[in-house]
């Protein structure tokens, strides 16, 4: 009788951590052919490659944080819209990487070199780890913003001048990733600008 009770939580757990194992991969692996805009059998066997080895090595963390780390059962319904709403995502951040690109291009090739950079200090409302893992990393794609810190929903953001961010600073971004993974909006949040750790408010 209790191996007759196991077996449906047993399978449950596998079923779970394949959809993790599947879901990880199509990330990676879409990801990786957005950036990389090439489609030959070259760059493509190379990306799946890698996606395939980050998932082999770093599974146990992202089925972690999309299990037990938000304490919601991983519904396979579930899984597929959020997938869906993550590349329908990518191609959004990768206009602001271009953007920000051009933007950073401008500020290095000006003659007058107006950077002015800081860090920037905010928290988001989003209570999933994994959005707001995917908000740091895409803060660090994006140039011209790195993410420096992230504890607990507060962001440190160092920035080489003040507009770079500004997406940031109205929310847009966060609530871009708020829509992946299905959490509530955020106004504006309350921000700080400063240029050194020292002054950062604790």
């Amino acid at each position: 009788m209790r191996d007759t009770l196991r077996l449906p939580t047993t399978t449950k757990r596998r079923r779970t951590r394949l959809i993790s194992v599947v879901l990880q991969f199509v990330i990676l692996f879409a990801f990786w052919l957005i950036l990389s805009g090439h489609y030959d059998a070259v760059h493509i066997s190379i990306g799946a490659v890698a996606a395939g080895l980050v998932t082999l090595l770093t599974n146990d963390l992202f089925h972690f944080a999309l299990s037990h780390g938000e304490r919601v059962e991983v519904r396979s319904r579930l899984v597929l819209l959020q997938l869906w709403r993550f590349v329908a995502y990518l191609p959004w951040l990768l206009s602001r990487i271009v953007m920000a690109n051009v933007q950073v291009a401008y500020l290095v090739l000006h003659p007058k070199m107006p950077i002015d950079p800081g860090l920037l200090v905010f928290r988001t409302r989003m209570k999933k780890s994994i959005a707001q893992v995917t908000l740091a990393n895409s803060i660090t794609l994006t140039p011209g913003t790195i993410t420096t810190s992230l504890e607990n929903g507060r962001y440190i953001i160092h920035t080489l001048q003040r507009p770079l961010a500004g997406e940031l600073e109205d929310a847009t971004m966060q609530n871009k990733v708020a829509t992946v993974y299905m959490e509530e909006k955020e106004p504006p949040p309350a921000t700080q600008w400063v240029h050194s750790l020292g002054e950062v408010e604790q």
